[in-house]
């Protein structure tokens, strides 16, 4: 077979193409791929080498990750190699910076009814959030073991928005492209529930499959604002669809999204709520709101394999 450029082949192939890779490239001085992880079509990896290639003699850390799609369009792969360093900053994550302008997030009000689109880093701004611009679709995936433990992440050092805390298991957004935009949104959320597969695999190195998108379950929507409190320029205004799954996986854990996970029980939640009281860490505020509204209710009906019986998609919920 002939391969083509990615250029050349129509969106659907090209992202069956970057569905089938696996890792996002990390380049450190040494000039070796410390670790992969998924997002390259043939395309963005050839880019990817010649940057690479470039790169070796001259000591510099490089990152590259998937290239933004949208259903209008699908950008010239070779353009994130080359715009890596426009983005560079002494003040934030190479990498991080890279993601705020390369994703494109759905813009919604308050009814989850699509506006249009924004970048990562529009959607974040504290200037956008207060002349109320920048209310987005997110979600927020809570995967628990088969015996009943809930699975948390600590948020990597890296990130610009909310840095090291702790929260649920994933936490992201559906792009604005052909397979994450629900419109109108619906009870099945497959796009929002495919961002979740994407993002697990992204984040935690869970690999497709092993949390089956039919046994993800969408809960409920909440609405809720908050500010970074360390870095007042970028914040949340969300439209968060909530979610959970159980399934047991094998994490491989993408350091600049993720420094930490851990497995807590039921009855450990409470003792973590009362060490973000004191203090002794920090928690997300979105996986805090969800936590003392919803959680213990929920974990009883996972336990109880009645969680069909707590969904409320109808509701959105003003936080």
């Amino acid at each position: 077979a002939v391969a083509t450029s990615p250029s050349q082949r129509p969106p659907r192939q090209l992202r069956d193409d970057n569905a089938s890779c696996s890792r996002i490239l990390h380049m450190q001085d040494t000039g070796r791929a410390d670790w992969l992880c998924r997002g390259y079509g043939v395309g963005l990896r050839a880019a990817v080498a010649e940057q690479r290639e470039n790169d070796a003699g001259e000591g510099q850390k490089f990152w590259v990750s998937r290239a933004r799609r949208t259903p209008a369009a699908v950008r010239e792969s070779t353009d994130v190699a080359q715009n890596v360093r426009e983005l560079d900053s002494e003040d934030y994550d190479t990498e991080q910076l890279r993601l705020l302008d390369a994703d494109e997030c759905i813009i919604v009000n308050e009814k989850d009814e699509v506006l249009g689109h924004g970048s990562k880093k529009f959607c974040h701004l504290m200037e956008n959030i207060a002349a109320d611009k920048a209310l987005h679709r997110a979600f927020s995936v809570f995967l628990f073991s088969k015996d009943g433990k809930l699975l948390l992440q600590k948020r990597s050092d890296d990130k610009i928005l909310f840095p090291k805390r702790w929260t649920n298991t994933c936490c992201s957004h559906p792009l604005y492209n052909d397979d994450e935009l629900d419109n109108p949104a619906t009870d099945e959320a497959a796009g929002v529930k495919r961002a979740v597969v994407r993002k697990l695999e992204h984040e935690l190195g869970i690999k497709v499959g092993s949390v089956p998108i039919e046994g993800i379950e969408y809960m409920t929507r909440i609405v809720y604002k908050a500010a970074v409190g360390e870095d007042d320029k970028w914040g949340e205004h969300e439209v968060d669809y909530i979610l959970l799954a159980v399934a047991d996986v094998t994490c491989d854990l993408n350091p600049n999204e993720v420094s930490e996970i851990k497995y807590i029980s039921k009855e450990e939640l409470p003792a973590l709520l009362a060490q973000e009281e004191k203090g002794e860490l920090l928690l997300s505020p979105w996986f805090k709101l969800v936590a003392q509204k919803w959680l213990p209710v929920w974990w009883d009906a996972m336990l109880e394999n009645r969680i069909p019986d707590c969904k409320d998609t109808a509701t959105i919920h003003i936080l």
